[in-house]
């Protein structure tokens, strides 16, 4: 028999009834007893208990407020127990609106409306991820039907799973392919059908693009005025109109294209508002790339 979220809730120990206090006065600036005891299914002596744990964890970030009969946030609160930063509050709004999670089992309590923009979902098989998930747990090998855009018919492939990576539109699997000798990602949709298989004799070599960082470096248009790249500059968190972005080799293009960087600048100001400053530098690393010199080569000779 499945557990109910209130069973479920009502294992929980003092250490994450601590953290829900902590995340309510986080983010809505208060928390009572009713809260507590509703929520984690305890006695109100039990969440008084955790509210005197609390404050002696964090002396001065709450204050009772007897008309409100609850604990207000101080304005010297500071979260010691969750993460406070915006991106971990909408990470989880986004999950609450895309009902991936349970309002039931969530410590945020009051949302604001909120919605998301809906796009396809690129379908994942629980059977095939159960079964990539083991070969990669194993160190093992799998035979698979691939299905690719560039032939009409599937080809039979052996490869050994090593991670998975989002695109930011779907899953892949990083694996080694046997019959490409290389590191591949193949979509989990387009694998039509997969089977454990025996491991060839060679062991694959380190997936050196998996496990080298790259920096991908963004800053405003230069042909922007300067109102509107102090305005990107906020908006993306740059500092002197920089962004340096950590990724890892075998993802950097997927970055790029997600941003709309992988080919240089030709769109008016406007449309194309951030640039990549370290095109040059990445070019070495990524096939798919093009430096800027290149493409002005590319447009010269068509024009």
């Amino acid at each position: 028999m499945l557990a109910s979220d209130d069973t479920k809730r009502g294992r929980w120990g003092q250490a994450r009834r601590l953290e829900f206090i902590d995340s309510r006065l986080c983010w809505l600036g208060r928390i009572n007893r009713k809260e507590i005891t509703e929520f984690f299914k305890i006695s109100v002596p039990q969440a008084s208990l955790d509210l005197s744990e609390y404050q002696a964890l964090a002396p001065g970030n709450m204050v009772y407020d007897r008309t409100e009969k609850s604990y207000l946030a101080s304005s010297e609160f500071r979260p010691v127990l969750t993460d406070g930063s915006s991106g971990r509050y909408l990470a989880e709004l986004y999950a609450l609106s895309t009902s991936m999670i349970s309002p039931d089992i969530s410590f945020l309590g009051w949302v604001p409306d909120a919605d998301v923009v809906r796009h396809p979902t690129r379908m994942v098989s629980p059977g095939a991820l159960r079964t990539v998930l083991h070969a990669i747990h194993d160190r093992g090998v799998l035979s698979i039907h691939y299905q690719t855009m560039t032939r009409p018919d599937p080809t039979v492939r052996v490869i050994s799973p090593r991670a998975l990576a989002y695109d930011g539109y779907r899953w892949h699997v990083r694996a080694y392919c046997y019959l490409r000798k290389d590191f591949r990602d193949f979509v989990f949709a387009r694998i039509l059908n997969l089977a454990t298989a025996v491991a060839p004799m060679s062991e694959p070599p380190p997936d050196d693009e998996w496990e080298r960082e790259l920096s991908v470096i963004i800053g405003p248009n230069p042909a922007l005025d300067d109102n509107r790249k102090r305005i990107l500059a906020l908006d993306y968190g740059m500092t002197n109109d920089r962004l340096v972005v950590k990724t890892r080799q075998a993802l950097a293009y997927y970055l790029l294209r997600r941003l709309g960087l992988d080919t240089p600048v030709d769109k008016p100001p406007e449309e194309q508002q951030i640039v990549l400053i370290n095109r040059d530098e990445l070019v070495p690393f990524l096939k798919q790339l093009r430096s800027a010199s290149e493409h002005s080569q590319a447009r010269f000779s068509t024009s």
